[in-house]
């Protein structure tokens, strides 16, 4: 039988490869320095070729240690998948499940989320991430998180998605702001009025899009770091933004004297879950999808509300 190399040994080779460190990587492996060194050393003898430079205190992966990183990853990957895939089948949802979430959606359900979950998979310990779409979908690559929730379109190719609702966007703006009464091409919106997030919020961009906003001159060039702070201008006569049905069902606008209008031509935000295409918990997530497409579809529940 062939000399193969052991998962514990590509394990320490992944950790030496992300603390850039053996002493730090031995620690994150709760193992003496000697051992994890040893370790790669009997790796190195076993595939018979130098991964590592060592100088003093200084390492140096070398280009075909690279190359055994990515490949190690792809094993770890799989064997945390044949694990998963048994787990799964012996009890469907039940243990950890780490979800990553977007600001924009993770702010009006967060809570409901969690108590949706505690009633409906009592097995199940929900763990929430909060980040953005590219932070998010870094760490579902390198298995921080097992799936995301997040607004589409955004670049999922890497993993499997799944639509699960739509979020309605809506005009929002005072009761007494008169430019936006009656208005349904929002191109025709005055100059410098409509207020947005900060572009690196993807609700910014899904917005637009959805609203066939495209002169850019009815945009204002103030760029809101917060809702908080993005309502406070509208709430101020100062202009207009479009909010989506979950931030109005969850009751951002209660007790503020604004008014919110669907908008005329559909626009909305998919909702949508990703995890790895390798996965071995795909029964787990689609049971999991399943009832978070229900709970959504009430979360999104497109009704007309306005501050009184």
């Amino acid at each position: 039988m062939n000399n193969l190399p052991s998962i514990k040994q590509l394990q320490y080779l992944l950790a030496v490869h992300q603390h850039q460190h053996f002493g730090r990587a031995a620690s994150a492996c709760f193992i003496g320095q000697s051992t994890l060194s040893s370790a790669i050393q009997n790796l190195e003898e076993t595939l018979g070729c130098q991964l590592i430079e060592r100088e003093n205190r200084s390492l140096m992966f070398t280009a075909i240690g690279e190359e055994v990183v990515e490949k190690a990853r792809k094993i770890i990957d799989d064997t945390l998948s044949l694990k998963e895939l048994t787990k799964s089948f012996l009890t469907p949802l039940s243990g950890k499940l780490t979800l990553g979430v977007i600001p924009t959606i993770a702010s009006f359900i967060a809570a409901p989320l969690y108590h949706f979950c505690k009633q409906t998979f009592t097995e199940l310990e929900l763990v929430l991430v909060e980040d953005t779409s590219e932070k998010l979908l870094d760490k579902l690559e390198h298995g921080q998180i097992d799936i995301a929730l997040l607004a589409l379109p955004f670049d999922t190719e890497k993993f499997h998605t799944q639509v699960l609702a739509k979020d309605h966007f809506s005009l929002v703006h005072h009761k007494d702001y008169m430019p936006a009464k009656g208005v349904e091409d929002f191109n025709l919106l005055p100059d410098a009025s409509v207020f947005l997030l900060e572009r690196e919020h993807c609700m910014t961009g899904h917005a637009l899009s959805a609203c066939h906003l495209n002169r850019s001159s009815c945009i204002n060039p103030f760029e809101a770091a917060s809702l908080h702070t993005l309502l406070s201008m509208v709430e101020h006569q100062l202009g207009v933004t479009f909010l989506p049905q979950m931030a109005i069902n969850a009751g951002i606008l209660e007790k503020k004297d604004m008014v919110a209008t669907p908008s005329q031509s559909d626009a909305y935000r998919d909702i949508g879950i990703v995890w790895r295409k390798t996965t071995g918990r795909i029964r787990d997530f689609r049971l999991f999808s399943q009832q978070l497409e229900l709970f959504l579809a009430k979360q999104c529940s497109l009704h007309t509300q306005s501050a009184e």
